[in-house]
């Protein structure tokens, strides 16, 4: 009787932890989904040109990004020289979607400190040599940034 009533529970225990080791595939599927997201889904970024310029060293240590939004078609394009990474079309909007996702519409001016929150965003050392930044917002007003160390 001993022998069924451990048998039994036996029987149990490999159900419940067959039970847990399938919910968790299921997670994994859903935070797959997440990530997968098409950039069309996301939010809009709050300006409809964005691009990045920063150089550093030499010539060729260039990290550029763009992003665009046409007609309400959004086009981006991402190019790190340094790394030899190349981002372009939906891939560059995720991209560029969750990098700035969070930033905010720049003041009356763009200023330095909202350059190194873009630079952060982008993961992206400020010890550059030259930077550049051209912007234009929703109201259609030109923001530029341009410094040289």
């Amino acid at each position: 009787m001993m022998c069924w009533k451990k048998a039994g529970l036996l029987g149990v225990l490999l159900f419940m932890l067959s039970g847990c080791q399938s919910i968790e595939p299921m997670q994994h599927t859903s935070e797959a989904e997440a990530e997968s997201l098409s950039a069309v889904q996301m939010k809009e970024l709050p300006f409809h040109h964005l691009h990045l310029h920063v150089q550093y060293g030499q010539k060729n240590e260039l990290y550029e990004a763009t992003y665009r939004q046409v007609g309400g078609k959004e086009e981006a394009l991402i190019r790190d020289h340094m790394n030899g990474v190349r981002y372009e079309g939906e891939e560059a909007l995720r991209e560029m979607k969750m990098k700035l996702n969070d930033m905010s519409i720049p003041s009356a001016k763009l200023n330095e400190t909202y350059v190194n929150e873009l630079l952060a965003a982008f993961n992206l050392d400020d010890d550059y040599q030259r930077i550049q930044v051209d912007m234009k917002l929703e109201d259609g007003t030109n923001r530029t940034f341009e410094k040289k160390k």
